[in-house]
């Protein structure tokens, strides 16, 4: 039985190329992953202002404000840590990544050699890794 109280975990997918995060949010939802998609970092920051997802995936290189800016914004507002975060991406110069880890990027993964499956994978990972670790009362202010 599901505990009425627990918070749904529920992931924020930014990735502007169509294709793949039509494929990403379906291969996730099919498997019981609660998906949510955005197609630029504008967008999905302002969602994230008003509901905190469980876990973000995104891309770097983004239309306007990219996935760096995004990841940023997120640490300035406190969120990023402890939000998870994977990033699917071309980018694969170790000083972007580098600058990734330092913003607080749990996970790199590939767009050229992505797997679906894998990716669904990681995010129940991630989620099931996070849910473990988070408190059940959030900090006061």
């Amino acid at each position: 039985m599901e505990d009425g109280n627990a918070k749904k975990q529920k992931v924020m997918v930014v990735e502007d190329d169509n294709f793949l995060g039509d494929l990403l949010l379906d291969h996730m939802t099919k498997n019981g992953v609660d998906a949510v998609l955005y197609r630029d970092a504008e967008t999905a920051l302002d969602a994230i202002k008003k509901e905190v997802p469980s876990l973000l995936l995104t891309d770097l290189l983004l239309p306007g404000m990219d996935g760096y800016e995004l990841l940023a914004k997120l640490r300035e507002l406190s969120i990023l840590p402890p939000l998870p975060v994977i990033v699917l991406s071309n980018l694969s110069q170790t000083e972007k990544i580098q600058e990734g880890i330092a913003l607080g990027v749990k996970d790199f993964l590939g767009k050229s050699n992505f797997d679906l499956d894998d990716i669904t994978k990681k995010v129940q990972d991630a989620l099931a890794q996070y849910a473990s670790s988070a408190p059940s009362v959030p900090p006061q202010p």
